[in-house]
């Protein structure tokens, strides 16, 4: 739709709320093993097979289909650090928007268009991290855009180009294969069934087209089989089906394999999907005359999609929002026509509100009150991965076999391998059931622990200790015979077994570092600290308190005081350490 100034002010204050979302820590555990694969095949020149990575499962086959994001991840590394690796993939997430928002301007006007728009986004951010979900969703909102048109040869030829590309960055490009072949059921259905009486032919499309589309469909689903795994590797979306529906027991303790929970989503996301969905229905309801149905069949199955598994949830909003745009078109076509004065002020309403919760974004209120422990910035999050407890392990333990739990197992592969390889990491499909069964159960009892650690040959153990459970694993291990606490900071604690002594509780601990940012990443703190509380210092603080005094007691109660003091001096609002220091009323200051 042509548009005045006010209508690309809504269009632009909109994708600059969803460019500004992209603007984060690397806060994602998957990310690193993704990192150092990427370095992998840079090093080497191949896609490995076999699991170069763990003592626990060497050489099983690994079906690593992502192999071209991780090389061009590891790129954007090399260029400039954890800031080029979090705004390569935010401009692919900001381009996927950017694709969605000219699908959605083409029926409705800008205010409109915005509104479906920053819905689906709002659905997916969680799922802005630096994982090959990035790609997806670009090329997923690229070939709905393109399908949205009039298919000649050059869309046949581009759609199955973007296969390609798509096939060896992503399992879930098998998604490309099933948007197409949804576009050509819809035409041929309405070809096929006579429609009702006063029903519009918008489902219809030309023969020649319907025949494009064939071939496109025909040459997508070959592209599929274009990556170094061959049919082996077009068939592994047929495995992550039956992980993400829970039958697999890799997938039983993993929050983004259950089917989807709005209580367990972030209220950002929940609003967005219960928002987007009953404006579908609403738009199926005021519209089922003219339904187009390739549009309606994609909305369907991208919402059955959604409610199969929480890492699902963010595709919903892409696949919805074409058949709520042409659903609401016309009824915003006559809003527009009644009013000439309503649409400026509805344009310049949405802008400003998505300038506000930029604003919201960049001063941390909104993850706050998002329930999520985002930050805007650039840099890394060292309150999820620790720098000081690998260097410390490195340094001090380096031919130890280490147990460590999943969040830090892809960190301890980034930071460590080749000298280090872990006993468990991200890449769930590759481990074998029994070895996850093993993890899991040693997480669960401390005894198993034991009967594993002489099993394996463990000689040290680095937890993530916020994380439910960890603090008292950790504490039991520190009771075993020959084993001791080594090292704890904010967010992870290094045991060993080496029949050493424990040293004094000064001489094992270590910082609260909560960010590690240089160069435009620390230039950029510079700019936004003066305008927000510090809240990643402050958890850091608390968190480190916490351990000190869970696993010490009441004889490090000035440690930790001292740490739910800072937290509290940093964070006045921050519940946890004031619940801290009134559990320590009672023991007496030195």
């Amino acid at each position: 739709m042509r548009g005045s100034w006010t209508d690309r002010l809504a269009g632009l204050a909109g994708l600059l709320l969803i460019a500004v979302l992209q603007v984060h820590r690397l806060d994602d555990s998957d990310t690193w093993w993704h990192l150092a694969s990427g370095r992998l095949i840079a090093d080497t020149g191949t896609v490995v097979r076999g699991d170069p990575f763990s003592f626990t499962a060497p050489e099983a086959p690994w079906v690593n289909r992502q192999w071209l994001f991780e090389l061009g991840l590891y790129g954007l590394w090399v260029l400039g650090g954890a800031a080029a690796v979090a705004l390569g993939c935010g401009a692919l997430y900001l381009g996927a928007f950017a694709a969605a928002w000219r699908l959605a301007q083409r029926r409705l006007p800008a205010w409109a268009a915005a509104i479906v728009v920053l819905l689906a986004a709002l659905i997916t951010v969680e799922r802005f991290t630096a994982r090959p979900e990035a790609v997806t969703l670009c090329l997923l909102a690229t070939s709905l855009l393109v399908l949205d048109g009039r298919i000649g040869w050059r869309a046949v030829a581009l759609l199955v180009a973007m296969q390609v590309v798509w096939a060896n960055c992503h399992a879930l490009s098998v998604l490309g294969v099933g948007v197409i072949g949804l576009a050509l059921a819809g035409t041929l259905v309405a070809r096929w069934v006579p429609l009702p009486a006063g029903w519009t032919a918008a489902s219809r499309r030309p023969p020649d087209e319907e025949q494009r589309l064939g071939v496109a469909l025909v040459g997508s689903a070959i592209a599929e089989a274009c990556t170094p795994f061959g049919l082996t590797g077009a068939l592994f979306p047929l495995r992550l089906l039956t992980v993400i529906r829970g039958r697999d027991v890799t997938s039983l303790g993993i929050v983004e394999h259950r089917p989807t929970a709005l209580a367990e989503l972030s209220p950002a996301a929940a609003f967005g999907l219960v928002a987007l969905v009953a404006l579908a229905a609403l738009a199926a309801m005021v519209s089922f005359r003219r339904w187009r149905l390739s549009s309606l069949l994609t909305a369907a199955t991208f919402v059955a999609l959604g409610a199969m598994a929480r890492r699902n949830v963010a595709l919903v909003g892409l696949g919805v929002l074409p058949f709520v745009a042409e659903g609401f078109g016309p009824l915003a076509r006559r809003l527009a026509a009644a009013s000439h004065r309503l649409v400026p002020t509805l344009n310049l309403a949405m802008a400003v509100t998505a300038l506000v919760v930029a604003g919201w974004v960049v001063r941390g209120t909104f993850y706050q009150s998002m329930r999520m422990t985002r930050a805007f910035g650039l840099g890394e999050s060292r309150l999820l991965f620790s720098a000081g407890a690998v260097d410390w392990l490195q340094a001090n333990a380096p031919e130890a076999r280490v147990f460590n739990d999943d969040l830090l197992g892809g960190w301890l592969l980034w930071r460590a391998w080749p000298q280090r390889r872990v006993f468990f990491d991200g890449r769930l499909q590759m481990y074998p059931p029994a070895v996850y069964e093993e993890y899991e159960a040693a997480l669960a009892d401390s005894a198993r622990f034991a009967a594993l650690a002489e099993r394996r040959g463990i000689g040290a153990v680095v937890l993530h200790h916020p994380a439910p459970g960890r603090l008292e694993l950790a504490g039991a291990i520190g009771r075993m015979p020959g084993w001791r606490i080594a090292y704890l900071d904010g967010g992870a604690i290094v045991l060993v077994r080496d029949g050493q002594p424990t040293s004094t509780v000064e001489g094992v601990t270590g910082p609260t570092t909560a960010i590690e940012a240089t160069g435009a990443a620390a230039l950029l703190e510079t700019v936004v600290a003066p305008l927000r509380v510090p809240v990643e210092e402050a958890v850091s603080r608390y968190q480190r308190g916490r351990a000190l005094l869970w696993l010490w007691g009441p004889r490090v109660a000035p440690l930790a005081r001292a740490d739910f003091e800072a937290a509290l001096a940093l964070w006045p609002g921050f519940d946890a350490p004031a619940t801290g220091l009134r559990s320590l009323a009672s023991v007496p200051r030195p």
